[in-house]
């Protein structure tokens, strides 16, 4: 809990309003002031102090200013000593310069955590916000980078939060609790007030009126109680998440999807509507989600397939529904997505043949859908992936490239959406994934910067648009290692480290999540690969020992996942070429040797990351025996590569083949060294100078 400020509390909020939103304003203060916190929180420990039993006094009536003057002298002492911040936000607020200069003035007392918005008009459209005020829009997060505009915490306009729910919001806030308890604990008093009045009521009528009234009231108010709840969990479903998940808040997102679960929990399947079981369906499906970001791909793979057999249900009764066939393509890929992570290829494809047919599905219900549409490229770049990891180079290239030409058609009629832009970037980058598996590293790097440009525009519009940030990070992880290939030291390296920097930058916010932290891991052992090469010894056991310590981090969590277990034997090879370079031989084949044990060549397809190792595994292995003076053996692995890479040089990826030159090399094969070396200097020119 942070320290109670030194400045005294002497209002528990500051109003901040335009003269146009005066009367939203005085009904705020109003219902602040009246509301009587429950027992149980009263003197709590909040971050302003020990919870009262009422909130308040509100500040709200402002002396007029002075067209040309700062704040007043008033007005400026109400801020430092006001708890909260309570902005009134619409379209002449936006204008405001003194609602302006009062969120200024109050972040510089107490920073950005403790205002709330409250949007009385205005609307929502793209990343453009009519109804904040600029000091809502942008603040400056520790880097001084702009950050987008604060989530909306109530909503007044018709249709929104209703003014009950717009209070405990409020009210939840300013207490540091969960509105979920609140919105109970509220409901649980009016029930109590109800019941009360109804008794009263009751004794002066006959008593067969007073059952009949009480059941009248009992049935409403279940009626009223369920449909409150229902509505918190779709809040909780959509609109705070979107709240929670940019920021990495695991934990209360967690909160979130088992406060939903243990309401189904408590209800009887049967008497579900197919609202309800949507509902579960999707509370399901974001604990799972959850759980893939924290690395508990068992905890996920369960979510997910109870979410796929809810939605199932839901499409059997109405099996021509194109919402129920969404839904429920969405809980499928999961469950085939957790499988490949897993290595299961079979269950992977399964999943994803089935998840292409639903998508098709939907087309032809709705080709105009724009949403559906997107699902066909989804499902193929899912195959796509699956594919490459299989070692089925040809498939996959074929995949993304019909992935390619969806999202490029709804970027063309989703002009101006970032998400579909975001959705082309990817598409860039599987396909040039696939094309450098098969030695076509001018196409591939082309699509890589392709993608580059993509996600440097949409930063232009918006800097803190986190799908980009993100996907920057591993196109230019994947650009450095295109330039290895080529033979551009120094551009990979500046790539390489360009790309490390902005990954730490991004895991300092989300800490938890454990996707990220294995990009992050890669990124660093790419980059410690990359100087290895450039002769900066120290610098790269420096890369490659925070790398290692990230991907120990993630396999605690779950040690299963096969692309976690492909980084740590990376970060091995690279912790042995190091030793190996500083002249610790011996050391440098014990690591390798561990590798290689773990890695079954029998179940290896070529061209795949584990493949790679392998082989490179062999390399360096060799490369010790001879330092140690076992020449014989050293030539035996050496051999072992040349003969599992005896068939036609075109037919292997690039980073092979350099693994397959310098093996040549050793084994005094010059002429054949020589041919596969100008092999990989032509990949990457355009064929007629080749």
């Amino acid at each position: 809990m942070p320290p109670v400020p030194e400045v005294p509390v002497a209002y528990w909020a500051f109003l901040s309003y335009c003269s146009h939103d005066r009367a939203a304003a005085r009904w705020l203060q109003r219902t602040l002031e009246t509301y009587s916190v429950p027992r149980r929180f009263v003197g709590r420990p909040t971050r302003t102090g020990a919870a009262p039993k009422r909130f308040r006094p509100i500040f709200r009536d402002r002396t007029e200013l002075a067209a040309d003057s700062d704040l007043s002298a008033r007005i400026e002492s109400a801020l430092e000593q006001s708890a909260y911040l309570i902005v009134v936000c619409s379209p002449k607020a936006a204008e405001s310069r003194w609602v302006e200069k009062e969120i200024l003035a109050f972040r510089a007392h107490h920073g950005a955590a403790r205002i709330f918005s409250v949007l009385v008009g205005g609307s929502l459209t793209g990343s453009h916000h009519d109804c904040f005020p600029p000091a809502l829009r942008y603040h400056a997060d520790s880097g001084g980078a702009p950050e987008g505009p604060e989530p909306i915490a109530v909503d007044l306009r018709p249709g929104g939060d209703g003014r009950r729910l717009a209070r405990l919001k409020l009210i939840a806030g300013m207490l540091g609790v969960g509105l979920d308890e609140l919105v109970q604990r509220d409901a649980q008093r009016r029930h109590r007030r109800l019941v009360a009045i109804t008794a009263a009521s009751a004794a002066g009528m006959a008593i067969m009126g007073a059952l009949a009234t009480a059941a009248l009231i009992a049935r409403n108010e279940a009626q009223t109680q369920r449909a409150h709840a229902e509505g918190l969990i779709e809040f909780m479903l959509t609109d705070l998440r979107k709240k929670l998940e940019p920021r990495g808040n695991l934990e209360f997102m967690d909160g979130v999807g088992k406060a939903a679960l243990k309401y189904y929990g408590a209800q009887t399947p049967s008497d579900l509507d197919a609202e309800s079981l949507a509902r579960r369906a999707r509370a399901l499906r974001l604990m799972g989600e959850i759980s893939v970001q924290r690395g508990d791909l068992d905890e996920a793979l369960g979510s997910f397939e109870q979410a796929a057999a809810t939605t199932d249900e839901l499409l059997a009764r109405a099996p021509k529904e194109g919402q129920r066939i969404f839904n429920h393509a969405q809980n499928v890929f999961w469950v085939g997505e957790i499988a490949r992570q897993r290595g299961d290829i079979t269950k992977a494809d399964l999943s994803f043949q089935e998840y292409r047919r639903l998508a098709e599905r939907l087309i032809i219900l709705d080709p105009a859908n724009t949403d559906w549409s997107a699902e066909v490229g989804y499902a193929e770049s899912a195959l796509g992936v699956l594919y490459l990891q299989n070692g089925r180079t040809a498939d996959a290239v074929a995949a993304f490239e019909r992935t390619l030409a969806v999202d490029n058609e709804l970027a063309r009629r989703l002009a101006g959406d970032l998400n579909q832009q975001v959705n082309l970037g990817q598409a860039h980058a599987w396909l040039a994934d696939a094309l450098e598996k098969q030695a076509r590293l001018l196409p591939a790097r082309t699509h890589r910067e392709t993608e580059l440009a993509i996600y440097r525009e949409i930063l232009t519009k918006d800097p803190t648009f986190r799908q980009a940030k993100f996907s920057t990070i591993v196109a230019l992880d994947v650009l450095g290692r295109i330039k290895t290939t080529g033979g551009d030291v120094k551009g990979a390296l500046d790539d390489l480290s360009n790309s490390a920097e902005r990954a730490e930058a991004l895991l300092i916010n989300e800490r938890e999540n454990m996707d990220l932290t294995g990009v992050v891991a890669v990124t660093q052992i790419e980059r410690g690969e990359a100087l290895l090469d450039s002769g900066r010894v120290n610098a790269a056991r420096e890369a490659q020992q925070r790398g290692a310590a990230l991907i120990d981090k993630v396999l605690v969590h779950d040690s299963a996942v096969a692309l976690w277990r492909g980084y740590q034997d990376r970060a091995a090879l690279l912790e042995a070429a190091i030793a190996g370079r500083a002249g610790e031989h011996a050391q440098a084949l014990r690591l390798n040797q561990a590798v290689l044990h773990r890695l079954d060549a029998s179940k290896i397809a070529v061209n795949t990351d584990p493949f790679w190792m392998l082989e490179r595994c062999r390399l360096q292995s060799g490369d010790d025996l001879a330092a140690l003076g076992r020449l014989e053996d050293a030539r035996e692995d050496w051999g072992a590569i040349a003969n599992s890479l005896s068939g036609p040089v075109d037919s292997y990826e690039p980073k092979l083949l350099v693994i397959l030159e310098a093996t040549q090399r050793r084994l005094g094969n010059t002429a054949a060294a020589e041919a596969i070396a100008k092999r990989l200097r032509d990949m990457s020119k355009p064929i007629g100078d080749r």
